[in-house]
């Protein structure tokens, strides 16, 4: 069993749940939740909360393209028909919304970042880079260098870089989809360019407003400007949503949104592997 933290937020109930299931606990009742929740609040929970945490499991249940789960009546039971590959991004998401991201308990949310970067290409049906700090091996480290990497990759113009002292500016992943052109040396700009902020941690209501697109049209004078996104390991609820994605502008991707993206997990083999490893790293840290 797994640590449960935030016993009195439904939505994170939830996300507990799905957790359990997900690890490999074939049903749960509404009883052992309740008797959780009372341990972790130290209040024991009304029928309100207990069906609010029904209501969150049922609506994603409804919007997932993967059945993960089933509700019947007081117990939810775990689906094992899933592809393994899809279990694992679920897992991996199911930690990061629920413990966050942190060097403390090897949380390296560049997982959660290369996760969204295929998901959001699959969307896009084009190319990505992930830009973020800290860089991946194959990607310069000074952020001039690579506004130039992104510029010869997009065939975008490259006019200025950003001050030496930013990391990333507010970008981690950049998706763009090319037109056809047989040629690629002579292919054209002004194409669909998605500039995307990812949030692994718990405190991602507090970024959807920090990518600077302004300056991001300085650096490079895009034919067509770019639209933005922003990627969070959460099921964001209905109360959210609409709030959110005005402060974003731009597309939002939650959990089921990037999971419904990758109906086989990734396509990285390498990157699978790593997060498979992380999981089950993350199942002995947090087990109690």
């Amino acid at each position: 069993m797994f640590q449960l933290p935030d016993g009195d937020d439904a939505a994170r109930v939830a996300d507990w749940v799905e957790l359990e299931l997900c690890a490999g606990e074939l049903s749960i009742a509404k009883s052992k939740v309740a008797s959780l929740v009372e341990q972790s609040s130290g209040s024991e929970p009304g029928e309100a909360f207990l069906s609010d945490v029904w209501r969150h499991l049922r609506q994603r249940q409804e919007r997932y393209s993967t059945t993960f789960y089933e509700l019947h009546g007081s117990h939810v039971e775990r689906r094992d028909d899933v592809h393994d590959g899809q279990r694992v991004a679920y897992e991996t998401c199911l930690f990061f919304s629920l413990f966050g991201a942190s060097a403390q308990h090897r949380s390296d949310p560049k997982l959660f970042e290369r996760l969204t970067a295929e998901a959001v290409r699959n969307y896009v049906g084009g190319e990505s880079f992930v830009f973020g700090w800290p860089v991946l091996p194959d990607i310069q480290v000074a952020i001039a260098a690579r506004v130039q990497q992104v510029a010869i990759a997009t065939r975008e113009r490259f006019v200025e870089a950003p001050a030496e002292r930013y990391k990333d500016r507010g970008v981690d992943i950049i998706t763009w989809k090319p037109f056809e052109e047989p040629n690629l040396a002579t292919r054209r700009t002004c194409q669909y360019v998605l500039l995307s902020q990812c949030a692994a941690g718990r405190d991602w209501r507090g970024k959807t407003r920090e990518l600077p697109i302004k300056s991001w049209t300085q650096y490079i004078h895009w034919a067509a400007d770019p639209c933005l996104s922003f990627a969070v390991s959460c099921v964001i609820g209905d109360d959210l949503w609409h709030d959110i994605a005005r402060e974003v502008d731009g597309i939002v991707f939650d959990r089921i949104r990037l999971l419904n993206l990758l109906p086989e997990g990734v396509s990285d083999t390498g990157l699978g592997g790593e997060m498979l490893t992380w999981t089950l790293d993350q199942r002995e840290e947090w087990r109690v």
